[in-house]
């Protein structure tokens, strides 16, 4: 496997493994709209068209097979996506380990990060990789039109 930055070549198939694994875990506990993930596919789109320079992306064989992403110049890790096909392989943590290396670059001390509270899957890889959560809290949410119980974590660096 490598780790490696996004390029703009990338950001179709960045998008589609977004849509892809967020619908493939959110529809196990929320219920799923007509046209919902064909909807979550382009808001990915649009969203990583922004910060191409902070999204890692993991190759195996040439094929991508997750991504992850933080925000410009912050601590805060926006994004930790795997192909549904290759869960358990590692690769969240790999992924996760390479953003906390950026974050510690730019020098801060501690990094973030925030999932859906019934995501227990992304949260234990969290823990896994040194988070804690420290909120829980609600938010609304764009892509399932409702309001949504998130944790809010974070990692001593």
């Amino acid at each position: 496997m490598q780790l490696r930055q996004a390029t703009n070549a990338d950001l179709a198939i960045i998008a589609r493994i977004g849509a892809d694994a967020w619908s493939s875990h959110i529809f196990s506990f929320e219920t799923e709209e007509p046209d919902q993930r064909r909807r979550a596919e382009l808001a990915f789109l649009h969203s990583v068209q922004d910060y191409t320079d902070c999204i890692l992306v993991v190759e195996q064989d040439g094929v991508i097979c997750g991504w992850g992403a933080r925000d410009t110049n912050q601590n805060y890790i926006s994004d930790i996506w795997i192909d549904p096909a290759h869960h358990g392989q590692g690769i969240g943590t790999l992924l996760v380990d390479g953003l906390l290396a950026q974050i510690v670059l730019l020098g801060y001390k501690s990094a973030e990060i925030s999932t859906h509270a019934r995501n227990l899957p992304a949260i234990r890889l969290y823990e896994k990789c040194g988070f804690r959560i420290i909120r829980r809290y609600e938010e609304w949410s764009d892509s399932l039109a409702r309001v949504v119980e998130k944790v809010k974590m974070q990692a001593d660096l």
